[in-house]
């Protein structure tokens, strides 16, 4: 079992500026607050010395204005869905931390591997920056993404305490920093070494465990998967190139058939069935409408939930739609391999730099699809 750790760099700033700064029309440098610490910040900021450790008030004189704009989490939520997406196409145990970094946990390590080279290609190709590692725990995870490069990203379960080792105690924020230096323990490895009566005595019992744990790696809160309740698509009319207009029925059906299409890849894509449809819209006249269809039988044929979502639309312009599939069951095929035996699959190279693809490049989904047949079959 791997747990992966993956995180986005200047996430916050990235929407911020797309949603705001934009619509100002002047340039300026942004630094975003959340609870009165620096969050994100504009990466020009660099150039002149401003770190995330640095206070939110601190004075830069610089020719451009530098805005110091406090932020709320929960508004960049939506941003990240698309990653959430993209990832549970491996897996469905997924821990959302904050907006812009996550957990997810695999029990295949060919799947595993797959999923770390493709999450590379997808920055890449997205030209955004992020980071990842992978341990035993979630702890263990975020410190390699953090403190590790190339293929040292991966700690094996094995190589945990020596990894701890190396790993400079002030990279916990620990209150008990100052107190722990004055023991002499500089690693975090060092802290897990300590018996636990004798953190005992200098920080009381409960902190003592608490202490003990982090010092071997272990988490404070377990893995708690999110589970995906519903899939969902939206879609703008007013933003449609070649529309910028509220849409008719007959205009909107190829798009809606576009968007069930991407639905049912979402539900394939994760051995899943849909035994209920949601239509929810803004028509014309600013008017809410919603409407839900529950299915005889849950599907992923997009041609049964194109047909269905169609027998709903009411006889009216569209600004704004979305749809969603759910009531989620296990495919038949997923239910059958529930009592298939697995064997050992097969184990790719340790070194990544190995497991470059020759021949005919496969799409993500069918290497996906080739990838779940030889584990569970």
């Amino acid at each position: 079992m791997m747990i992966v750790y993956c995180g986005l760099r200047h996430f916050y700033i990235r929407h911020y500026k797309a949603s705001h700064a934009a619509k100002s029309g002047h340039s300026a440098f942004y630094i975003l607050t959340h609870n009165e610490k620096v969050w994100d910040f504009s990466p020009e900021l660099k150039d002149h010395g401003f770190t995330g450790q640095a206070k939110p008030q601190s004075v830069l004189h610089l020719d451009i204005p530098v805005i110091s704009v406090p932020i709320a989490l929960s508004d960049f939520a939506s941003c990240a869905e698309d990653w959430h997406r993209f990832s549970r196409q491996y897996t469905e145990e997924l821990e959302i931390e904050y907006p812009h970094a996550w957990y997810l946990r695999f029990s295949q390590p060919a799947i595993f591997k797959q999923f770390i080279l493709d999450f590379s290609q997808e920055l890449e190709l997205k030209e955004q920056d992020g980071i990842w590692g992978a341990g035993q725990s979630k702890l263990v995870a975020k410190l390699a993404a953090h403190n590790r490069g190339g293929a040292g990203r991966i700690v094996p379960p094995g190589q945990t305490k020596a990894f701890l080792s190396q790993i400079p105690l002030h990279r916990l924020p620990l209150p008990e920093l100052e107190a722990l230096d004055k023991l002499g323990i500089n690693s975090i490895g060092e802290l897990g070494k300590i018996p636990l009566p004798e953190l005992g005595s200098h920080f009381g019992s409960r902190t003592a465990s608490i202490l003990h744990k982090l010092g071997c790696g272990e988490d404070l809160v377990a893995f708690q998967p999110q589970q995906t309740q519903e899939y969902t698509w939206t879609i703008d009319c007013t933003a449609l190139e070649g529309f910028f207009r509220p849409l008719a029925p007959c205009e909107l059906k190829p798009y809606l058939k576009q968007g069930v299409e991407k639905l049912a890849s979402m539900l394939r894509d994760q051995h899943k069935t849909a035994g209920q449809i949601k239509l929810e819209a803004c028509l014309n006249q600013g008017t809410y409408f919603k409407k839900t269809h529950q299915l005889k039988q849950a599907t992923d044929d997009p041609k049964v939930l194109t047909r269905t979502l169609e027998s709903l639309l009411p006889d009216d312009l569209f600004a704004q739609v979305s749809i969603a599939a759910g009531k989620l069951e296990a495919s038949s095929h997923a239910q059958l391999a529930m009592f298939w035996e697995s064997p050992a699959p097969k184990i790719m190279d340790d070194n990544l730099t190995n497991c470059a693809q020759i021949g005919i490049e496969l799409p993500r989904r069918e290497r996906l699809l080739m990838l779940w047949e030889e584990c569970f079959s």
